[in-house]
């Protein structure tokens, strides 16, 4: 099996990329409106302005980290990963990372919920887990990462290409 390049996994994963993309911006939309428009929400108005910004704010992330990953992706097909443009965009998903981290953390403690906070559940809906705030605060420490290997490596291809 071919990793890059046409006819290839990342070929099948900017599709994947794509599809979500497209369900995440529909998803998007429906849910904004109809939050927006319901007044199932018994909160005051301040509070429910609040929920929605973090919702907004955190949503929005969520769709650049998917497009982010579809440039780096597209990167691989044509098969030169090495690029300044792959840096940033591994620079920019961990800044949206750190983005849906804190938005998660402000919502758990505008929500009183402290009392219900578990690490992880188990019922008889299926397992869950209180801990969407440190995924997304290590996944951006680790992508931030690996956005200096990758400036490095392109440093160095790039010093490479001038020696030849």
């Amino acid at each position: 099996m071919k990793y890059y390049g046409n006819h290839s996994l990342a070929d099948f994963l900017k599709i994947m990329l794509d599809i979500l993309l497209l369900i995440g911006i529909g998803m998007f939309i429906f849910i904004s409106k109809n939050a927006l428009s319901s007044d199932a929400l018994q909160i005051s108005t301040s509070r429910k302005v609040f929920i929605c910004s973090l919702f907004l704010i955190g949503s929005i992330s969520l769709i650049l980290i998917v497009y982010n990953l579809r440039k780096i992706v597209k990167s691989l097909i044509i098969v030169n990963p090495f690029v300044r443009e792959n840096v940033r965009s591994l620079r920019n998903i961990s800044i949206e990372c750190f983005t849906v981290a804190t938005c998660y953390l402000l919502n758990f403690f505008m929500n009183p919920k402290y009392g219900e906070f578990h690490l992880i559940a188990i019922d008889a809906r299926g397992v869950h887990t209180d801990m969407e705030f440190f995924i997304f605060f290590f996944a951006g420490c680790f992508i931030l990462i690996l956005s200096k290997v990758f400036q490095q490596a392109v440093e160095t291809k790039e010093e490479n290409d001038f020696t030849i």
